[in-house]
């Protein structure tokens, strides 16, 4: 039978050592880096390869969506740790509940790298 063992897509930067602080400033780690890629590691079981170029702009292109318990809790957590203010061209948007129905929390890092932290709402 085929097998995947492993899945890690490719993140372009546009500032190496901008990017890899960016996702450490998330609560991300570095697992390994040799200079040309790094192991960008979401602790909470999934990883991805942070590259230090952006061909052709790829970033602007590139989405990332990461299904978590509650957009707001990390929402709190990127204005506590002052991330658009600590990298310039980083965004943050409030939790919107999508017409899909995730309620999502929209960062851009510094490349234009757009991140989705979407909760499925329970209903009350």
């Amino acid at each position: 039978m085929r097998k995947i063992n492993d899945f890690k897509p490719f993140v372009p930067s546009n500032d190496y050592a901008e990017s890899k602080a960016f996702y450490q400033c998330l609560g991300f780690s570095v697992n390994w880096d040799d200079g040309e890629v790094c192991e960008i590691d979401t602790n909470f079981g999934f990883r991805f390869l942070l590259l230090p170029k952006n061909h052709n702009n790829y970033a602007h292109s590139l989405m990332l969506h990461f299904m978590v318990n509650s957009a707001q809790q990390w929402y709190d957590h990127f204005k506590a740790v002052q991330l658009v203010e600590k990298f310039k061209g980083t965004k943050v948007s409030q939790p919107e509940l999508m017409p899909w129905g995730l309620l999502i929390t929209h960062v851009w890092d510094p490349a234009g790298v757009l991140l989705h932290f979407a909760e499925k709402p329970t209903d009350n």
